[in-house]
């Protein structure tokens, strides 16, 4: 199930931006970063006159580099969006079956992660930085809780 077919994204506020530099990369060095993205939704208080539920989802985006050497980056940054999912269309849908499916949603929430990701990098001097722009739709691997997404950065 896809939830995107069923709920709106009634709200998004930046709620983290933490970026740790330890030492300073040396120009053009390509190292491999770890990005991870963790999504833990919440079944929002339903007001009166709503019979559909809302959801909020609480996403973050990590960001860490290092070399074993002492002339690579070593580097870390995380950034956190709280979401609020409203459901707009059919059967109401329980916490159970929202966070079976919550996956779903990482095609919309990924791409703002990045682009807060991307600017946090920027601030800490890492200017050449490639993560992907979007998710693969049909990969098996997308895991949102659990998932490490191997990137370049210089």
């Amino acid at each position: 199930m896809n939830l995107l077919d069923h709920f709106i994204l009634q709200h998004c506020q930046v709620s983290l931006l933490q970026g740790e530099l330890l030492r300073v990369s040396r120009e053009g060095a390509m190292k491999d970063a770890k990005v991870e993205m963790n999504l833990t939704p919440r079944l929002m208080e339903m007001d009166a006159g709503h019979k559909l539920p809302a959801y909020q989802v609480s996403a973050k985006l990590t960001c860490i580099g290092g070399a074993s050497d002492e002339s690579g980056p070593a580097f870390s940054a995380k950034v956190g969006l709280e979401t609020v999912y409203q459901q707009t269309s059919g059967d109401p849908l329980d916490i159970a079956e929202f966070t079976t499916h919550h996956a779903s949603l990482a095609r919309q929430i990924y791409p703002l992660l990045a682009q807060e990701l991307r600017g946090l990098l920027t601030h800490l001097g890492l200017t050449n930085i490639q993560l992907p722009f979007d998710l693969n739709p049909g990969s098996k691997k997308i895991s949102v809780s659990q998932s490490e997404v191997r990137s370049r950065v210089h």
